[in-house]
């Protein structure tokens, strides 16, 4: 699975070809994360109908929502969610840089394991860190070594999707033995 344009994925489709400078794609990356965080922290804000509260010295009128813990509510997910992003695609690039632009599956681990690790920092164990730094760089690999594509059969799902249908509906035997058994059915 080398860095050429030619490399494919497991099943036979191209691999997806990235390209530009580091700084650029950490940055997009970052912006990109922060929407989705973003995203996820309104519909969690959203999901329950209970006042968002903070409980504190501050805390504001009790059975009333807070402007402060909505933004908190909001902001963390997409704090984290850019983060993990970003730390993901500098990984990827350092990695890439290091390795005289080498695109291959050691760099998804690497940075899969960074990007695992700062979600597994979320919960402050140790263990939890490990192990999700663990997972992702698993899951990275294999969706490297799988390529971009998820679908197996390509014209299958062209033909699923997008097939075109006859102009006049063929009714089977069957169905035409119905309509003449049952003539008064025969408009359904």
């Amino acid at each position: 699975m080398g860095g050429d344009n030619f490399s494919t994925g497991a099943f036979g489709d191209p691999k997806h070809i990235i390209s530009g400078p580091g700084l650029t794609r950490t940055l997009y990356s970052t912006g990109i994360g922060a929407a989705a965080g973003t995203f996820y922290g309104t519909c969690l804000a959203a999901w329950y109908p209970d006042p968002i509260q903070t409980t504190g010295k501050f805390g504001g009128i009790p059975g009333r929502t807070d402007f402060r813990a909505v933004g908190r509510t909001i902001l963390r997910p997409a704090m984290w969610f850019s983060l993990t992003a970003g730390t993901f695609t500098a990984v990827e690039c350092a990695m890439e840089a290091a390795r005289n632009d080498t695109q291959d599956t050691w760099n998804s681990i690497a940075a899969g394991m960074a990007g695992g690790a700062i979600i597994g920092m979320t919960t402050g164990s140790p263990q939890i860190v490990g192990a999700t730094a663990i997972g992702m760089g698993v899951l990275m690999a294999a969706v490297d070594m799988s390529g971009a594509k998820t679908v197996r059969d390509e014209p299958m799902l062209e033909h699923k999707r997008m097939g075109i249908l006859p102009k006049q509906h063929v009714e089977s035997d069957a169905v035409k033995a119905l309509k003449e058994q049952f003539p008064q059915h025969k408009d359904l």
